[in-house]
C-alpha cells in the first residue's frame, strides 16, 4: 500500500515467457532522470536477465527480456523507483515477483482428410497442438515425429500468432485393405519441458467408414460437426439419418467428410447425437451400424469489461 501513490499498477502473477514486465507510474510526480540510458538501469531481475526498457504509453515502463524467460520459474523484480521520481527513502526500491507458466504440450486428432473424393487410398491426418505457453521461437516442430507402420511421414505446420495454438498436418497416410496405425510421438525437451507422449491413431481400412472427431460451435448459429474418415455422399437423402436426442427439429447437410447438424433451438450443456447405419460415403459404402456421439454446447455469456485491479 505504501507504493500505491507512486505505482498504481504493475505486472504480477503468471506471465508468458516472452511477455514484457510492466510498471505504471502515477500522475503528477516529480521526475528525476528519465533519459533512455537511465531507464535501462531501472529493472533488476533475480535470477539475472538482460533486456531493454522502453515507454509503453505515457506512464508505463516495459522491461522486455532479450531472450525468453525460463519456463516454470519465479523471478524477483526490483524496480529502482527512487532513480526515476522523488519518493521517501524507504520507497526507493519496489520489489515484486512474476512467475512463468510451465511449458507443456497437448494434442488432439482433428480430422482424417482424403486427398481425392473418389480414390481414398491417400489421406492427411490433422492434429490440433496446444502449448501451455507461447512457443514462438522455440523448436516445437522438432519435438514431433510421425510414422505409419514404421514408415516415416512428412509433417507440415501452421502456427497461430498467439504462439499457443498450432496445426499439424501429417501427409501421405495410406489406407489399405486392413486397418493400420499412425503413431505421433513427442518429446518437449526442445521447448524447455519434460513432457513426453504419444498418440496412436487407427487408420480405417478402405471401405470402413468411421467417425473421427466431433465438435460444436455456439458462436452465431449453433451447430455440430461430425467428422468422418471418408468424404460423404452429398446427394443422399439425409432425412432421418442423424439427429440429437430429445431435440425435435434439426437441419442436416454434408460438407466433404463432415455431417453438419443445426438444432432449431439453442442448446446448452451435454447432448447426445445419433447417426443411422444408412449414412454412406461417396462410393456408396454405408456406416453399417448406428452410432451415438456425446456433444457439449457452450452457453455464451455477454461480454463484460472489468475495471482494473492494480495489476497489468
Amino acid at each position: 500500500p505504501a507504493f500505491t501513490p507512486y505505482i498504481p499498477a504493475f505486472t504480477a502473477g503468471y506471465i508468458p515467457a516472452r511477455a514484457p514486465i510492466l510498471v505504471r507510474i502515477a500522475e503528477n510526480q516529480t521526475w528525476l532522470d528519465s533519459s533512455q540510458a537511465a531507464l535501462q538501469e531501472l529493472f533488476e531481475l533475480d535470477p539475472g536477465v538482460k533486456g531493454t526498457v522502453s515507454w509503453q504509453g505515457h506512464l508505463t515502463l516495459a522491461f522486455q527480456p532479450n531472450e525468453r524467460l525460463a519456463s516454470d520459474k519465479t523471478y524477483e523484480v526490483t524496480f529502482h523507483l527512487g532513480r526515476l521520481i522523488e519518493v521517501p527513502s524507504a520507497l526507493k526500491d519496489f520489489r515484486f515477483h512474476v512467475s512463468t507458466f510451465k511449458q507443456g504440450i497437448d494434442t488432439r486428432i482433428s480430422d482424417l482428410r482424403a486427398l481425392s473424393t473418389t480414390d481414398l487410398t491417400w489421406s492427411q491426418l490433422l492434429l490440433a497442438v496446444y502449448t501451455s505457453d507461447d512457443a514462438t521461437g522455440q523448436d516445437l516442430e522438432g519435438c514431433f515425429t510421425a510414422t505409419q507402420e514404421g514408415r516415416s511421414l512428412h509433417m507440415t505446420w501452421d502456427h497461430e500468432p498467439n504462439g499457443r495454438f498450432h496445426r499439424l498436418l501429417v501427409d501421405s497416410v495410406m489406407r489399405g485393405e486392413q486397418a493400420s496405425h499412425v503413431m505421433i510421438t513427442w518429446n518437449a525437451e526442445r521447448i524447455g519441458s519434460s513432457d513426453k507422449g504419444e498418440k496412436d491413431f487407427e487408420v480405417p481400412a478402405i471401405g470402413d467408414l468411421r467417425l473421427v472427431n466431433s465438435q460444436t460451435f455456439s458462436d452465431g448459429e449453433q451447430k455440430a460437426e461430425l467428422i468422418f474418415s471418408d468424404p460423404l455422399d452429398a446427394g443422399q437423402d439425409l432425412a432421418g439419418l442423424a439427429g440429437i436426442a430429445n431435440v425435435d427439429q434439426v437441419r442436416l447437410a454434408v460438407e466433404g467428410n463432415k455431417l453438419l447438424i443445426w438444432p432449431q433451438d439453442r442448446l446448452r450443456g451435454k447432448h447426445e447425437a445419433f447417426v443411422a447405419a444408412g449414412l454412406q460415403n461417396v462410393n456408396g459404402k454405408k456406416l453399417g451400424q448406428e452410432i451415438t456421439v456425446e456433444l457439449e454446447f457452450e452457453e455464451l455469456k455477454p461480454s463484460v469489461r472489468m475495471a482494473g485491479t492494480g495489476t497489468i
